[in-house]
């Protein structure tokens, strides 16, 4: 082999060598501190804990169930409580929950658009916002539509709750205003639609009508307590302003929560003994 043509090999054997180096280093911010929690003791040891824990509990319950009662499936359980990790500051218990979530899912449409829905709101809650739009992409085509007809109401709230919730990060006010109607018609809680209209005011110029709405809101004793707070301190946030303001600001996730925590007083049937089922699952896997 003549010197030119080593030097063209070897020269060709650098570039590529450095070309696939960097392709094993393309990966984003994002998905590095994305893979950063999924591989932290915390996580993995939540994971564990929440697939052994859950299962059986969920099977006992509702092999305990009168006739007239209503059975709950594993997914619709870990969907509630994986909303209730990412608005109550543990993100990362929801993205774990999401991921369980993906086996239970191969026959239930349902669910495997809420999963999807739930790790966006996970991944917002972290700040991921880019994996977190990527996720809402699998769920984008069904934000305008309704869970089955045969589907249990617990099971139609909780579609709401997620896809309405997810439209707020999403800040599709139309969407989220769809979704907290149907919440509003299965649960007889008004008071997240009221505020998602408002904000649809807001969302299409017209601040003066969507703040008024709020501020009457914010007055209004029937809604929960820290509701009408959260509101009254975003109403001061934004005093005086009447464009460009940030709709987000006005559902924090004390709204969410106070969302959450509504269903557990609605008139839904047998939520109340689901309620006490979530509230000791989440009891077990709280880790110290």
């Amino acid at each position: 082999m003549n010197l030119k043509k080593f030097c063209c090999i070897f020269v060709l054997l650098i570039t590529g060598s450095q070309f696939f180096t960097s392709c094993k280093n393309t990966s984003s911010p994002e998905q590095n501190a994305f893979d950063s929690i999924c591989s932290s003791l915390k996580f993995k040891s939540y994971k564990t804990l929440s697939e052994n824990t859950i299962p059986p509990i969920i099977l006992v319950y509702n092999s305990t169930l009168h006739q007239d009662e209503i059975k709950i499936s594993e997914g619709i359980v870990r969907l509630l409580i994986g909303y209730s990790w990412a608005v109550n500051d543990k993100p990362e218990y929801a993205i774990a929950e999401s991921i369980i979530i993906k086996d239970l899912a191969k026959n239930d449409k349902d669910v495997k658009i809420l999963l999807h829905s739930l790790s966006a709101i996970a991944l917002y809650e972290k700040k991921l916002n880019t994996l977190a739009d990527e996720e809402s992409k699998n769920a984008i085509d069904f934000i305008n539509k309704t869970p089955d007809d045969n589907s249990t109401e617990i099971k139609k709230v909780c579609y709401h709750l997620l896809l309405g919730t997810l439209c707020v990060y999403e800040q599709n006010i139309q969407g989220a205003r769809f979704h907290f109607a149907a919440f509003n018609t299965i649960t007889k809680i008004e008071w997240p639609y009221l505020l998602a209209d408002a904000l649809a005011d807001i969302h299409e110029n017209n601040a003066t009508k969507g703040l008024k709405k709020i501020k009457l809101l914010s007055k209004d004793k029937s809604i929960p307590k820290d509701v009408r707070n959260s509101l009254t301190e975003s109403l001061k946030k934004n005093e005086g302003k009447t464009k460009d303001i940030d709709i987000t600001l006005f559902w924090t996730k004390t709204i969410s929560q106070s969302v959450y925590n509504s269903i557990k007083t609605s008139n839904i049937k047998s939520i109340e003994k689901v309620s006490e089922l979530i509230e000791n699952i989440k009891n077990k896997l709280s880790l110290p």
